[in-house]
């Protein structure tokens, strides 16, 4: 035994030599295990002494096994392909841990695509995929109205009534409920509650069970005001009362009235609407004094704010439904006129085609669709790094490649090798991007967003999230792997031996590199332009002038419960409250109206007629949107009266009723437009106009302007108000104020919400901030993926070129002519990929024109912008990697090309041999599996992996 063999322990050096045939006992076998050992010994002698009697036992035992194994049922089997598959995972393991940079910017680029990738899918999966927990959902059907301007409405609870009554036999049973805002004063804290008016049937008819207590049933359905019980959401019931199942039976107080606890809802049940989930569900016959608004919205047909669903019974199909429908709608137009014009009817829509509304999901899935779209560009991207990284690598490794082939390697076992690290990749890189989606998602529902309801959404990594974050992890490892894998196991053995560099296949690796290149660049100026594009319509979007608030101004959402109010003590809560916010510090003025413009939440509108000015077709007044206002708000909002006067405080019950009417309301139904001083009739009663204000927005910031009307506020009482007061200050401080002065008025005055008009109108802008903020942080993302695979396509390209370089240096060329040869190839890419990508964008401009304001398809701007952008990034992607090696010393770079190729001596060839391209003490395992490799002529050179 030689003198180098000394060291490891003598019992399992003797086991391997009694053990092993002559033909495994060679010098790669002995000599890996010793070298290993050695390395380890430096770190610790005993630990390096278990490791050598681990491995020598195993490669002994593994050894015997196969032996057996050949001679009983062969190769095949399960443990053979399993052992194989550990054989690869150890490989790869090694191979990688020996590349940190490689591996660490591979993982890093998959993890951020596919975090977005799941992130995203996890949102639409919350919104669109994940069913409601119903009960045979295919018998179920929502039901709606449609009219003029809503294709699917709500109902009125009379309509509802009139449902119930003409569908008995066909429907088994159908349900209502309405969204609403309640406040609890429990333990002394008033708190505004997201809550649910409820029939009595309403969760027996989908199926849902209870988590404690007991659910509404009929008999919580009888009379208005008999039953003033509450079933708790399961969040609120976990959050207020730490999930105690004794609550039912306690007391909570809701709107100033003590309400029994029944039960508890299921955690899985989050309400009829998807993300709004109730904190609280209460019987639909106690909504009117809930509310205390001293108006019966159950006898009012013109309050349309019902959802309804019905169940088919046992053998009846949906056509029948629509025929009972229809005759419903027939006699509920012979009935009461003036509520059920012509181009009024009931609607009905199968619950499963249902997302959220029928006029939202028209819009919904194409957004869903889109965002997914985006966020699958961004990981086609960081894919391609990869296909483009495993390329380059493939390049350098086409000797060893080739030596194991020229030695006997079955193709097979090297592309499984290499598969199985590409695989790993996907892995780790599918690992870092579920735990980027889990702080993502985080991050998205602690946001403090500009909304009109407190909107809650499960994006929990559920089993399907999980499921699709496998699939893409999956999918691009095998897609992207594949190809890298293939082309690196087929070099020509001979030319690649003797080091031709045209052989090995380079020049098909460096065309599918810069194929892999130039569509990165054209995947990023698409994403960059729609990026640019929403960015351009949302500072579009926020310089339109609303037509009021452009002035600090706070906001005070206040009702005065008929059952503690009169209407005179309403009318002197208000004239004091808005005395007391007067008096604060920096308050200009003060006002009040009963709905304020581009409220979100709901609408007033009312029956206007005009004499000379012929209705609709199909109806016999003009629907126009109003609002009772005081003698301040105009003044409160910023609103500018251009001809007349205000609402004044005399203009009371007793005197004549009047109006404020606006420009457009003005031209459209006097000729010439002057209305001052004309009668309009509205709601069937003659009204005076006295005034003509500017035109505002209404409902939507971009939409034409729209007739508006003022009615008094001493001539139509209105509990519900919203108080402004314009300040010199600050607006939110403002708020805070106001809502102080109305609590220490009245400790229990219902208060919904206390905000600025700023944030009022920024709810408008929400929808577009979110779609401009996630395309342009996935076009950024695009952008920066795509740099860092130009990057790495100059770098191996300068790295293979160091040779080069340094005789063009040693020769007198001048550094800057030496950074442009090398960054010209890498600036052709990406001139390719932009004018690809310019085209492509061009095309979904056009697509995207409907979701656009105020910016044309072919912004100049936008498609000038962008080219800049993207030229500057890989620029400088590109010049990074060619300036640093314009500064290597021209002796060094030949030096460093000269001692790659010198490297001889059997100990020199074994160790490259090994380290390049086997694990350590793979002969020593698994050599019995392909023939060893026979021993290298003395002279020859086989490369180490770079």
């Amino acid at each position: 035994m030689s003198r180098r063999h000394q060291g490891p322990p003598a019992l399992f050096w003797w086991l391997l030599e009694r053990t092993l045939p002559p033909t495994l006992r060679s010098e790669a076998l002995l000599g890996d295990l010793h070298e290993e050992y050695l390395v380890r010994a430096r770190r610790g002698r005993w630990v390096a002494g278990i490791w050598y009697a681990r491995e020598s036992v195993g490669v002994v035992i593994r050894f015997i096994w196969r032996e057996r194994t050949r001679r009983g049922v062969g190769e095949s089997t399960v443990g053979n392909v399993i052992e194989r598959m550990g054989i690869n995972l150890r490989y790869s393991l090694r191979r990688l841990a020996r590349s940190p940079v490689f591996t660490g910017v591979a993982i890093a680029s998959l993890g951020i695509g596919i975090g977005a990738n799941t992130a995203m899918f996890s949102l639409v999966n919350a919104v669109i995929i994940r069913d409601l927990p119903f009960t045979d959902p295919e018998t179920l059907v929502d039901v709606y109205i449609a009219e003029e301007g809503f294709s699917h409405g709500t109902l009125s609870y009379p309509d509802y009534e009139d449902l119930v009554e003409a569908s008995e036999g066909l429907f088994s049973g159908v349900s209502g409920s309405m969204l609403t805002m309640l406040q609890t004063d429990l333990d002394g804290a008033v708190e505004t509650l997201p809550a649910e008016s409820v029939t009595g049937n309403y969760f027996a008819l989908v199926g849902v069970l209870p988590a404690t207590g007991r659910l509404f049933t009929d008999e919580d359905h009888v009379a208005p005001g008999a039953h003033p019980v509450v079933v708790l959401g399961h969040g609120y019931w976990q959050r207020r009362f730490a999930g105690d199942p004794g609550v039912v039976g306690a007391e909570l107080r809701l709107s100033g009235r003590p309400f029994t606890i029944i039960g508890v809802a299921p955690e899985s049940y989050p309400g009829n609407l998807r993300g709004i989930v109730p904190d609280v569900f209460v019987p639909i016959m106690m909504y009117d004094e809930l509310q205390g608004s001293g108006t019966s919205t159950l006898e009012a047909r013109g309050n349309q704010s019902l959802f309804a669903k019905a169940r088919l019974v046992s053998g009846a199909t949906f056509a029948q439904a629509e025929t009972v429908v229809d005759r419903l709608t027939q006699a509920l137009r012979d009935e009461h006129p003036r509520d059920w014009q012509s181009t009024k009817a009931f609607v009905l829509v199968p619950t499963a085609d249902v997302i959220m509304n029928p006029m939202v999901d028209r819009f919904l899935v194409p957004a869903a669709g889109m965002i997914m779209a985006v966020v699958g560009l961004v990981l086609l991207i960081a894919c391609a790094n990869l296909a483009s990284f495993l390329l380059a690598r493939a390049a350098d490794r086409r000797k060893e490649i080739a030596v194991r082939l020229a030695m006997g390697a079955r193709r097979r076992t090297l592309v499984g090798q290499l598969m199985t690290e590409t695989m790993l990749l996907s892995l780790l890189g599918g690992l870092v991007g579920v735990a980027i989606a889990a702080e993502s998602l985080r991050i998205l529902v602690e946001a403090d967003l500009a909304l009109p309801l407190p909107i809650t959404l499960d994006l929990s990594l559920d089993t399907t999230v999980l499921a699709f974050s496998v699939l893409v992890t999956s999918a691009a490892g095998i897609l992207f792997g594949l190809a890298p894998a293939i082309q690196s196991t087929t070099p020509d053995v001979a030319p690649t031996l003797r080091d031709e560099s045209a052989g090995g296949g380079r020049a098909r690796g460096t065309v599918l590199r810069n194929l892999l290149v130039s569509g990165q660049m054209a995947v990023s100026v698409v994403l960059l332009v729609a990026a640019g594009l929403f960015l351009r319509s949302l500072q579009a979007s926020s310089k339109v002038d609303a037509g009021f608030g452009d002035r600090p101004t706070g906001v005070l959402q206040v009702l005065t419960p008929a059952g503690r109010y009169s209407e005179e003590e309403s009318l002197e809560f208000y004239r004091q409250l808005e005395e007391r916010i007067a008096q604060l510090p920096g308050v200009e003025a003060v006002g009040r109206a009963g709905n304020l413009h581009l409220n979100q939440l709901s609408t007033q509108t009312a029956r206007v007629n005009v004499d000379g000015i012929d209705p609709p077709p199909g109806r016999d007044f003009h629907s126009v949107d109003r609002a009772a206002i005081d003698e301040g708000f105009l003044d409160a909002a910023g609103i500018p009266l251009l001809e007349g006067r205000n609402i004044a405080l005399s203009d009371d019950a007793e005197s004549e009723p009047v109006a404020v009417v606006n420009e457009t309301f003005a031209r459209r139904f006097f000729p010439g437009g002057v209305a001052l001083g004309g009668t309009v009739r509205i709601n069937d009663t003659e009204t005076r106009v006295v005034g003509v204000s500017r035109d505002t927005k209404v409902r939507r910031l971009g939409e034409d302007p729209r007739p508006f009307v003022y009615v008094s506020m001493r001539q139509n009482p209105d509990p519900f108000s919203f108080v402004l007061a314009r300040t010199s200050g600050d607006a939110g401080a403002l708020a805070l104020e106001m809502f102080s002065t109305a609590r220490s008025m009245d400790p229990e005055i219902m208060i919904f919400e206390s905000t600025t008009v700023e944030r009022h109108l920024s709810i408008m802008l929400v929808a577009r901030e979110m779609g401009a903020a996630v395309v342009t942080g996935f076009a950024v993302l695009a952008l920066l993926l795509a740099s860092l695979g130009l990057y790495g396509v100059v770098s191996f390209a300068v790295s293979r070129r160091v040779h080069e370089v340094g005789i063009r240096l040693s020769l007198g060329a001048e550094a800057g002519s030496v950074v442009w040869m090398l960054t010209s190839g890498g600036l052709r890419l990406v001139l390719l990929g932009g004018v690809v990508g310019l085209l492509l964008a061009a095309g979904l401009s056009q697509l995207l024109s409907r979701l656009l304001y105020g910016v044309p398809p072919m912004d100049p701007l936008t498609f000038v912008a962008v080219p800049l952008v993207l030229g500057s990034v890989a620029v400088l992607a590109s010049w990074i990697p060619a300036r640093r090696a314009s500064r290597i010393d021209p002796v060094t770079a030949l030096r460093a090309e000269y001692g790659r190729h010198s490297a001889t001596g059997p100990r020199a060839r074994r160790v490259s041999y090994l380290r390049g391209s086997l694990p350590r003490a793979h002969y020593a395992r698994h050599s019995y599996l392909d023939p060893p490799p026979p021993e290298l002529p003395v002279g020859s050179s086989v490369p180490r992996e770079p």
